[in-house]
């Protein structure tokens, strides 16, 4: 009986591996990535030239519930030596405190997530805000109509 186990046991083991075979061509077959819309904007803040990008869809949730768009800024080659930061806000910023997301990622591209309101009323305006090496700020204002992509609700 343990000689019938143990030749069964491997003989089990060589049908697992054999069972996903005919399934692997399909797998590794190229297919098309799925296109997404993008809208772009073009926007001067000061001396800068940045790029605005964001998907042609409705803002997502976050985890805690609030709504979440997220933007795409490039940058012209020579303008990364001297922008220190870029923030994102809809709204006015009140302050230096609270000049909204920071944007992340490589050298002239790079990812913010800006929250939005609950509710819209269709005359907010997305504020950029670059900050220089040397403390400067440069703004620049966008409807968020124009920017926000999807339905917007």
């Amino acid at each position: 009986m343990r000689n019938l186990w143990l030749r069964g046991k491997f003989h089990l083991s060589a049908l697992v591996i054999l069972v996903p075979l005919p399934f692997l061509p399909a797998y590794f077959a190229d297919k098309p990535l799925p296109h997404v819309a993008e809208i772009h904007r073009q926007v001067v803040a000061g001396p800068f030239s940045l790029g605005l990008v964001t998907e042609d869809q409705p803002p997502d949730r976050g985890a805690w519930g609030e709504r979440i768009k997220e933007y795409t800024v490039t940058f012209r080659p020579g303008d990364m030596d001297t922008i220190r930061g870029v923030f994102l806000r809809v709204g006015k910023p009140r302050s230096l405190r609270t000049l909204g997301a920071l944007a992340e990622g490589g050298a002239y591209e790079q990812h913010a997530d800006v929250m939005l309101p609950d509710e819209l009323s269709g005359s907010e305006d997305l504020w950029l805000t670059v900050e220089t090496w040397n403390g400067t700020l440069h703004q620049a204002v966008v409807p968020l109509r124009e920017i926000l992509g999807g339905s917007g609700k």
